[in-house]
């Protein structure tokens, strides 16, 4: 829903609240003056709860309606590779289609950048703390940091 229909929607929604409270308020007051309090079709003592849980029920929805979702695994990738540069965008790639792991000798397989443009790539992604690299054989092992691997999980 989008926010200006959010916004007039809880607005009739706390107007509404607003006009029964008042109305009830009014209908108590001319039971009490004419002195049949206690032949009230709500009778007072339910009265206050009643508008309690229904001041409560209103409260929460507002809440849910004005909350963002957020849901585990709902982020675009593509949204947040935007801030990297297109080749930084290629290597990410590769490296998320493996599951935030892979060695740095698949990674010039796959993006078929040459070896030196790779190692420039992800050492430039390493010093932004995305990426973390370790000795694996006669290659590297990268990973995604632990803060990136739980945006994209």
């Amino acid at each position: 829903m989008e926010q200006s229909k959010k916004i007039i929607a809880t607005s009739m929604l706390m107007t509404i609240f607003v006009l029964i409270v008042s109305l009830t308020a009014l209908y108590v007051q001319a039971q009490i003056e004419y002195g049949t309090v206690c032949s009230c079709t709500i009778p007072v003592p339910v009265l206050i709860p009643l508008l309690s849980s229904i001041g409560l029920l209103l409260g929460t929805l507002i809440y849910y309606v004005y909350s963002p979702r957020f849901e585990k695994g709902g982020i675009d990738r593509n949204a947040v590779l935007k801030f990297l540069n297109p080749t930084e965008q290629k290597v990410m790639n590769v490296i998320l289609d493996n599951r935030g792991e892979i060695t740095q000798a698949k990674i010039v397989s796959q993006t078929g950048l040459q070896k030196v443009k790779v190692f420039r790539v992800i050492e430039r992604l390493m010093a932004k703390g995305i990426l973390s690299k370790e000795p694996h054989g006669k290659t590297n092992k990268i990973r995604l940091s632990d803060e990136i691997r739980g945006i994209f999980e």
